[in-house]
């Protein structure tokens, strides 16, 4: 279980990361003028965001969320994270009245998108420089 959140966690960040650059390339010259906190949310509200949770606790989440009960306590963008996926979990109902509740979240964790990545812009600049420290020029390995 550990070894699969350690993976959804790295390609979160990854997948951040990419964005990220994606930004930079889209102001080319203009890049190095252009506020990091701009580039930073443009990034986090970028296409290339999904859901990085396990099934498992998706279903938990969404489940309570669908039978209106409270979620355990987390925080706001978890929460945003597992409001979206119970409504795109209802909405994908609503057009395939065959589908059950676990085939409509599977199919969204394998093949949708999520509307942004759900950290905020702190956690955004920590990826950023220990990405920058972890590849800079001027660092060496132990």
């Amino acid at each position: 279980m550990k070894k699969n959140k350690t993976k959804l966690a790295s390609e979160k960040e990854r997948d951040f990361l990419l964005a990220y650059e994606d930004e930079l390339k889209a102001f080319g010259a203009e890049a190095p003028y252009m506020p990091r906190r701009e580039l930073i949310l443009r990034a986090l509200y970028s296409d290339r965001a999904r859901f990085y949770v396990s099934y498992e606790e998706a279903s938990r989440q969404v489940r309570s969320i669908l039978n209106h009960r409270p979620t355990r306590g987390r925080n706001e963008c978890k929460t945003a994270m597992y409001q979206e996926l119970a409504r795109l979990v209802a909405e994908y109902m609503e057009r395939h009245p065959q589908a059950t509740c676990r085939e409509a979240l599977f199919t969204i964790l394998a093949e949708g998108r999520a509307s942004r990545f759900f950290f905020g812009e702190q956690t955004a600049r920590l990826i950023l420089s220990r990405y920058q420290r972890e590849y800079s020029p001027t660092h060496t390995a132990a």
